[in-house]
């Protein structure tokens, strides 16, 4: 399944797809494009503490994926397999193991994270991680399984920076038993 979805996905090719899933691609190689916007809101003294946190979970994601289960796992990309019929997009295509997929990983930490921090942004943070991580099978360097897993990987490190709660959520009871005290975000 895993090899069917990656050619349906990888072998829909149109020359204006390309350069829009090849940048979109291209935005995800390094985290900043997630630290950008959690790096604006630290410049808001009532964000800040919110704004490390999304920089935290973006970085502890980075590092779980790409420093700690890509050496792991070891997985080869699908172009490099012979395994599947891949079609690479990139100019040059990503190296190194390709199980989980940092993009997904990274772009679903930052979506999460920032849609906490501002849940305004939240459909274009989710619509950009959701591409990102399309683009890595699309420009053929990621199964859609590593990217399934990248975003999982994602999801968990972040619950983990963010201690799973929502900002919205009730205030944190007082530990003395008295009224709840407000949280900040």
């Amino acid at each position: 399944m895993d090899a069917a979805l990656f050619s349906a996905i990888n072998g829909a090719h149109a020359p204006w797809l390309d350069t829009v899933m090849t940048g979109v691609s291209w935005l995800g190689y390094f985290p900043g494009v997630w630290f950008l916007s959690g790096a604006a809101a630290l410049l808001s003294p009532r964000l800040r503490a919110s704004a490390f946190r999304a920089c935290l979970a973006v970085s502890l994601t980075y590092v779980m994926a790409s420093g700690i289960v890509k050496p792991l796992v070891g997985r080869i990309r699908p172009y490099q397999t012979g395994f599947v019929a891949a079609r690479t997009v990139e100019p040059s295509p990503a190296t190194g193991y390709s199980f989980p997929s940092g993009h997904a990983a990274t772009a679903v930490a930052g979506a999460l994270s920032g849609a906490r921090l501002m849940p305004a942004a939240a459909p274009v943070l989710w619509g950009l991680a959701s591409l990102m991580a399309v683009s890595r099978i699309y420009v053929g360097v990621h199964y859609p399984s590593d990217v399934a897993a990248g975003a999982l990987l994602g999801l968990l490190c972040t619950y983990l920076v963010l201690g799973g709660r929502h900002a919205s959520a009730r205030p944190w009871p007082s530990p003395e038993g008295g009224q709840p005290r407000r949280r900040r975000p």
